[in-house]
């Protein structure tokens, strides 16, 4: 049996209070995520979702 590694311990009284920083990505990868994540399979009138959505996911990517 392998030993599972422990989750990372959470001050949750300091992520209330706001004493955190986010941590952001050292590099954005080259391609938007709707893009790598392809056709999502849902089709709302005979489109699919990911090519409805794809207009909101660039504005809030700017």
């Amino acid at each position: 049996m392998t030993e599972r590694p422990k989750p990372e311990t959470v001050n949750v009284a300091a992520y209330w209070r706001g004493d955190f920083t986010l941590k952001t990505p050292d590099e954005e990868p080259a391609e938007p995520s709707l893009n790598r994540l392809g056709r999502s399979g849902i089709t709302v009138h005979g489109r699919d979702l990911a090519v409805l959505l794809a207009p909101a996911y660039d504005t809030f990517r700017s």
